[in-house]
């Protein structure tokens, strides 16, 4: 439910619409708007798209950003935020996370670090607009106010990009926002991610739309597109398959490739299939059926899933080093090394991306410099007895 006089409230909001559309055919109506941004704002990275609509078949991908890991794909930035010590907002993705690794130790411990913050609002029962997030450094700020400069964030450099591509100068009903949510968030935390939305601003009214989560950007830009309403409506979708899903010609698994039109042409009406979405926060499955070529769904079985995410593994290493090291020696080091316990984490990401289920041998990772020096001065031995021990 919409929290006390919040703009949801007033205008009645009734939450998600039914996702399989009427077989009725309903008249093609005006387009009240020019383009359609769609943001994925993810657990462990963000990213958004947009299409005009005079060519929605032609899908525009983020810029790839400056800095990132070499030999890592940066189509989209990490989802982590860095705000200075008097609570203003200073930076996002790798922006956030180069700035923060070269901060003086002491310094750092001022700063707020926010990385996967994400998963906060679907693991909360009573999640509210005072719930909070717990930086790297031990500080708490609410929730609502860091997923408020994610999207503002996103949201101005989506404004740039559409109006470096526009060749007329765009007003802001003259564009349609999405956001998408995980499948197996409940209410609250869709409600919470409205909210965010509001204090972004300058949205006039807030429809929700419930997309499939085999429907990629591209096609909740073509749902948007089609959908009645205000000409200023931010929507929010349930996401899952991030670009476009094509068939293998010798199987009937569906790959994750960049493309357009590709699966609709090879589905063919009454064809059933399972999408699986493994992301970083939560793994959402469902079942859908083909009723017509054009790509209307049927939703067989509901959407389900759970916290099964990739940043599980992250807890599990957080939680193996702990019983190395201690647990008052880690938490002590990430309030007083916070930097330095990023280093350590952004070194597990790498090492974690080459994993596969046919490797044999280990994957090793260096401990940073501070880390050791650290422990030494804690525990007055080396982290290579602690590893002795633990063996």
């Amino acid at each position: 439910t919409s929290t006390p006089g919040s703009p949801a409230t007033a205008r009645n909001d009734c939450g998600i619409t039914p996702l399989t559309p009427s077989v009725e055919n309903r008249p093609r109506m005006s387009c009240p708007f020019s383009v359609v941004v769609a943001i994925d704002f993810g657990t462990t990275s963000s990213g958004y798209a947009f299409s005009f609509t005079q060519d929605s078949e032609a899908i525009h991908m983020m810029k790839r950003w400056e800095g990132g890991d070499p030999g890592v794909a940066n189509q989209k930035s990490p989802t982590c935020l860095l705000l200075t010590p008097d609570l203003r907002f200073h930076s996002f993705g790798f922006a956030a996370r180069d700035f923060y690794h070269d901060l003086d130790p002491e310094e750092a411990r001022h700063w707020l670090y926010f990385d996967k913050f994400k998963m906060k609002i679907h693991s909360t029962s009573d999640l509210s607009m005072e719930t909070d997030l717990e930086a790297v450094n031990g500080r708490k700020v609410r929730a609502i106010e860091v997923f408020a400069h994610a999207l503002r964030f996103f949201r101005q450099h989506a404004l740039k990009e559409v109006k470096d591509q526009s060749s007329s100068v765009l007003e802001g009903e003259e564009i349609r926002w999405v956001i998408t949510v995980p499948a197996v968030w409940r209410q609250p935390a869709k409600q919470f991610m409205r909210e965010a939305a509001y204090l972004v601003g300058n949205d006039t009214e807030i429809s929700t739309v419930k997309v499939a989560t085999v429907q990629n950007i591209s096609i909740a830009i073509k749902k948007c597109r089609d959908h009645r309403g205000s000409k200023n409506i931010l929507f929010f979708c349930v996401y899952a398959a991030r670009e476009q899903l094509r068939r293998s010609r010798h199987s009937r698994t569906f790959l994750v490739e960049s493309g357009t039109g590709e699966l609709w042409s090879e589905l063919q009406t009454g064809d059933k299939y399972v999408v699986a979405d493994c992301g970083g926060g939560t793994v959402d499955l469902t079942v859908h059926q083909i009723e017509q070529p054009q790509g209307t769904l049927k939703e067989l079985y509901k959407a389900s899933g759970g916290p099964y995410g990739a940043v599980g593994v992250d807890l599990a290493f957080e939680t193996m080093l702990c019983q190395i090291f201690g647990e008052d020696f880690i938490q002590s080091f990430k309030a007083k090394r916070p930097a330095a316990w990023v280093d350590l984490t952004i070194a597990f990401e790498a090492r974690k991306r080459t994993a596969s289920p046919g490797r044999a041998n280990a994957l090793n990772i260096s401990l940073p410099f501070s880390f050791i020096d650290f422990y030494k001065r804690h525990r007055g031995q080396s982290v290579e007895a602690a590893l002795r021990r633990s063996k």
